[in-house]
């Protein structure tokens, strides 16, 4: 099963995620069709990422807290305790699969 599009997202009216309540103001990283849904009901704000083609920006450009969240996606262990390199390697690795 492929993974599905993520996109940065601009929260601007408190949205419930995942159970959990997003302020105004936070960017947060979701399903493509989450985020055309909170867009299309004035909930959200889609963040200009300097993104590519495919709409993802590369991994290199991404901070620290960035990679280990998109390695959380992609079910990455031990994300939380690996460095920049590493970081970019197992997330590669995981798209690979």
């Amino acid at each position: 099963m492929a993974k599905a599009k993520k996109i940065e997202i601009k929260i601007t009216s408190a949205v419930v995620l995942d159970g959990e309540i997003v302020k105004p103001k936070s960017k947060v990283r979701v399903d493509a069709k989450i985020a055309r849904n909170l867009v299309a009901r004035g909930k959200a704000e889609e963040l200009d990422s300097g993104a590519g083609e495919d709409g993802e920006k590369p991994l290199d450009e991404h901070t620290v807290p960035e990679l280990k969240e998109i390695a959380k996606e992609y079910g990455v262990e031990g994300a939380d305790k690996m460095k920049r390199a590493d970081l970019i390697a197992a997330i590669e690795a995981a798209e690979a699969e």
